[in-house]
C-alpha cells in the first residue's frame, strides 16, 4: 500500500509569507560558534545563567561526536573516556535548552514558540552574558534554524503537491507513489556568505493511519568572521532578523497555500 501518489493533479501555489496562527514549529534554534576558549570560562557562564537554567549536566565529546542519545548519556561507560566540551543547560520547565560549548553556545525553544521578537530577545540578552563571561575575540558562525512538523492527512487522494511545491518524485517508469522520503538540499540565500540548508522528510515513527508526519528542517548560517566588539550586539541583532527573514521565505516557498491555511 503506497501512502502518496504524485504527479496526478495539477501545479499548486506556493503560500503566501505572513504570520501563522498556530506555526508548526517544533523547535527553533540560534547558535552562534566562535575560537575554542577554556572549559572554565565556560562553566562560569553557565553559573551566571543558572537562574533562569537550572538543570545542567557536563556535554561531553563522545555524546556529541558518536551521537549518543540523550537517554543514554550520563552513563558511566559511555562518558568515562570522553572529553567535556561543555554544558547542557535547562530551564525549570524544561522549554529552553541552552547549549554551551568551548566554541559557543545556541539557545533552542521546544514544547511552545514564543515568537521571533521574544526569542531574539532572549538570546541577544543571553549573549550579553555570555561574551562577559567568556570574552570571545571573534564570532565564526551565526546561525538560525527551525525545525517544523507538519501533520499531513491521509485519504485515498493524497498527493504530496497538494502540500509541497518541491516535493520529491520516482524515477520514470515507477509509480509515483511513496512510503517514506529524505531530501536535502544546500541553497544560496542571496546575501553573501549565507547558505541555507533544508531538510524535507517523512518521519515513519509517527505516522498513524490519519495522518503522516513530515519535517521541514531549515538552517540559515554565515561563516563570515567578525570581531566579537562591544558594538556587534547591534550587528547581530540585524544579521539574526535578516536570517529569520530568509527562512520565512523558504519555508512559504516550499509548502502550497492550501496547506499554509490549516495553520491559520
Amino acid at each position: 500500500m503506497a501512502v502518496g501518489k504524485q504527479g496526478s493533479g495539477p501545479k499548486r501555489v506556493m503560500a503566501n509569507t505572513r504570520p501563522l496562527a498556530r506555526p508548526p514549529i517544533r523547535e527553533a534554534i540560534i547558535e552562534i560558534r566562535s575560537e575554542p576558549c577554556d572549559l572554565s570560562r565556560v562553566t562560569a557562564f553557565r553559573d551566571a545563567i543558572a537562574a533562569d537554567f537550572p538543570r545542567s549536566q557536563p556535554f561531553r565529546l563522545a555524546s556529541a561526536a558518536l551521537r549518543i542519545p540523550e537517554e543514554r548519556r550520563g552513563r558511566p561507560d559511555l562518558d568515562a573516556a570522553a572529553s567535556q566540551i561543555g554544558w547542557r543547560c535547562e530551564s525549570a520547565d524544561g522549554r529552553e535548552v541552552a547549549l554551551i560549548r568551548t566554541d559557543g553556545f545556541s539557545v533552542a525553544t521546544v514544547g511552545g514558540y514564543p515568537g521571533w521578537e521574544a526569542f531574539s530577545e532572549r538570546y541577544l540578552s543571553l549573549y550579553a552574558d555570555y561574551r562577559r563571561c567568556v570574552a570571545p575575540l571573534e564570532l565564526e558562525r551565526v546561525g538560525v534554524r527551525y525545525v517544523n512538523e507538519i501533520r499531513l492527512p491521509i485519504s485515498p487522494s493524497f498527493d504530496f503537491d497538494d502540500y509541497l511545491t518541491a516535493a520529491p518524485r520516482a524515477p520514470a517508469g515507477f509509480p509515483q507513489a511513496f512510503f517514506d522520503f529524505l531530501m536535502q538540499m544546500t541553497l544560496p540565500s542571496g546575501v553573501d556568505g549565507t547558505t541555507v540548508n533544508v531538510t524535507q522528510a517523512t518521519d515513519s515513527a509517527g505516522r498513524s493511519e490519519a495522518e503522516l508526519p513530515l519535517i521541514i528542517d531549515i538552517d540559515v548560517g554565515t561563516r563570515r568572521p567578525c570581531a566579537a566588539d562591544p558594538e556587534l550586539a547591534e550587528q547581530l541583532a540585524h544579521a539574526l532578523a535578516q536570517m529569520r527573514d530568509i527562512k520565512n521565505r523558504v519555508f512559504f516557498g516550499l509548502i502550497t497555500e492550501e496547506l499554509a491555511e490549516t495553520y491559520q
